[in-house]
């Protein structure tokens, strides 16, 4: 028999639910037993010892009943704490209230004669609430001297020690506790540094490194977020460095009926390691941007529309028009956004905003007053063979909707662009600027006040490197990478929609504005934490293989020409790009010709046509005369 059957624990170091239960029942007794001799200094009278052949039986019933109702001895008794400890004193408590009422009861029946003398339930009670809660406290320092010896199963860290911690270690020790065993806790509250919770050390997360390096650890598990998405990158980057596995608990509220099950543990993700602190936007003004207007969001249903949607909505707008061709997607939007929003104030349009006849009817019929235009072909490999549809679609579609938005007096257009279109070197990101510039051209004769945004990629977007990496890692490898020294900048969709509306709010017409990207990310490194943090070990569990950068990628993305600079604005995160040589003359002339060209869909032209709009564009690949 090994150890984990001593003293009454079973195989899992759980005690059986039926001697819990016959130890409260002796307990119970002893109790009361207890209370008469401290009620009569030891010596108890005939007149009350007599009774004692109804007295027992009946505590037997009532504690026994009391106990089977609130089930006290189903919860595991080594996490006997505050809370616990507050269940007993009910059920302590009921019990008593039951034997005073049929105390009471004799007394009226039987004209005067009491059962218990009433000192005596009181004093039982206090007795038995010290017997049943030292009981349980006993045993769990028990368990813990037992099972804690054992080297054998895996060390587990908890970062955190406040309640969502203690549920975790206890959800370990409940459902895992054969196989992991927590070593520690890991807090930035300095003042709990050294002292133990549960009879478990906690350190300061300062001290992470040196701890690993003298004791061997198989994961580490986050029960509430640090300080800053920052310090969590941190962290997770010093567990790596020694092999181990990064998990995390979620929010509270996702727990099952308020409790933490096992398998609600998951590995980090890189997503939450690429979030940065959130700078608070300006809600007053983006309300009076959106709140009681006509809204119109193309692209409604991708990565950025589908998020720019889910913000605008809980700013009140008097209608949003939520445009897309992509029929799945737009039909999900659409149960989504019924869900949390006014049925009547929400138009699903089905469009192609290429379509002229289209748009112009649904100006005419719905007038939005504010339009954030995020539809686009944005893939580099698909456009560098479909230069045509770039084209019709980032440019023209482009220049039809601001049109459209100027001879119907919008107030706003926000055209969502990227860090691609600065020094373009693919088809995608030479189409984004030429529309840059065709807005700016308008905004010359417009009331309508345009402005443009760029950022770089949004995590986890429709095709984008991160789910395309998780995929590869699923089934087994390789991770595929264009080069080793390929970076890009990268913001979740949240913080970008976000500033979107921000940057739309201040807006006074042809701005281009920029967000503040952090530092760009090496994809390299990118997808060896990718690997790691799911538990393998990159070059032998996963290969990364390097396949040549694809026709029209740059190596380093930028965010502006040499020629602009920034100033900032009243957010931190948003900078105002101005342009040295900021001009545009004849490009509207250029800009015609180039549209000239859609219906004939010769790709040489118009390559060429996107050359002489931008004179530092040459295409990466031979394309195709005709499609």
């Amino acid at each position: 028999m090994t150890d984990e059957h001593h003293y009454g624990y079973d195989e899992r170091g759980h005690t059986p639910r039926w001697m819990i239960f016959l130890l409260d029942l002796v307990i119970s007794i002893s109790s009361m037993v207890l209370a008469y001799q401290l009620r009569f200094n030891f010596s108890i009278p005939a007149e009350w010892s007599s009774r004692f052949s109804l007295v027992f039986p009946l505590v037997i019933i009532v504690r026994g009943g009391s106990f089977l109702v609130f089930r006290t001895f189903a919860g595991l008794i080594r996490y006997t704490g505050t809370g616990e400890s507050g269940r007993l004193l009910y059920v302590a408590s009921t019990g008593t209230g039951i034997l005073t009422g049929i105390n009471l009861l004799a007394y009226v029946v039987t004209g005067g004669i009491l059962l218990f003398p009433m000192s005596v339930l009181l004093i039982d009670l206090v007795v038995l609430l010290f017997l049943l809660t030292t009981t349980r406290m006993f045993m769990r320092n028990t368990y813990y001297e037992l099972f804690n010896k054992r080297d054998d199963r895996k060390g587990v860290i908890i970062y955190g020690t406040g309640q969502g911690g203690l549920v975790l270690k206890h959800t370990l020790e409940r459902e895992m506790g054969r196989n992991f065993r927590v070593v520690g806790f890991m807090d930035e509250t300095e003042r709990i540094a050294g002292k133990k919770i549960e009879g478990v050390m906690v350190h300061d997360v300062g001290d992470l490194r040196a701890f690993l390096e003298r004791t061997k650890i198989h994961s580490f598990i986050f029960s509430k977020d640090p300080p800053s998405p920052e310090k969590k990158v941190d962290i997770v980057d010093v567990c790596l460095d020694f092999d181990m596995k990064v998990l995390s608990v979620p929010h509270i509220s996702s727990w099952i009926s308020s409790r933490l099950a096992f398998n609600q543990i998951k590995s980090v993700h890189i997503d939450d390691l690429l979030e940065r602190t959130p700078v608070p936007v300006n809600d007053s003004r983006i309300s009076s941007l959106i709140s009681g207007k006509v809204i119109m969001i193309t692209g409604a249903a991708g990565s950025i529309g589908s998020e720019i949607v889910r913000q605008v909505k809980d700013y009140d707008p008097g209608k949003l028009i939520l445009v897309d061709q992509a029929e799945s997607a737009l039909y999900d939007l659409e149960l989504k956004i019924r869900e949390e929003f006014n049925q009547e104030k929400c138009m699903i349009v089905a469009a192609n905003i290429a379509d002229e006849t289209r748009m112009a009817s649904i100006f005419a019929a719905l007038r939005p007053q504010i339009i954030f235009h995020a539809a686009a072909y944005k893939h580099i490999p698909m456009m560098e063979n479909n230069p045509a549809e770039a084209l019709r679609t980032n440019i023209c579609a482009t220049k039809l909707l601001a049109e459209l938005a100027s001879d119907h007096g919008c107030d706003k257009f926000v055209f969502i662009s990227t860090d691609k279109a600065v020094h373009p070197a693919n088809v995608a990101g030479a189409s984004k600027r030429i529309a840059e510039l065709c807005l700016l051209d308008i905004q010359k004769r417009s009331g309508t006040r345009f402005s443009i945004v760029r950022f770089g990629n949004v995590l986890g977007s429709n095709g984008s490197v991160i789910p395309r990496f998780r995929k590869q890692i699923e089934t087994g490898g390789p991770v595929t990478i264009t080069h080793p020294e390929v970076t890009r900048y990268f913001m979740t969709s949240t913080i970008a929609a976000q500033l979107i509306l921000e940057a739309g709010a201040m807006s006074e017409g042809g701005e281009i504005f920029v967000f503040e990207m952090g530092h760009s990310i090496r994809i390299y490194d990118l997808a060896r934490k990718m690997i790691k943090l799911t538990g393998l070990v990159p070059g032998q569990d996963i290969e990364i293989k390097f396949t040549g950068l694809r026709a029209g990628e740059k190596i380093n993305e930028e965010i502006m020409y040499t020629h602009e600079y920034t100033t900032p604005t009243d957010n931190p995160k948003i900078s105002l790009v101005l342009d040295r040589n900021r001009s545009c003359d004849g490009i509207s002339g250029k800009i015609e010709a180039l549209t000239q060209l859609l219906p004939g869909n010769d790709n040489d032209k118009i390559l060429a046509a996107f050359s002489d709009i931008l004179p530092g564009f040459q295409h990466a690949a031979a394309v195709k005369s005709k499609d």
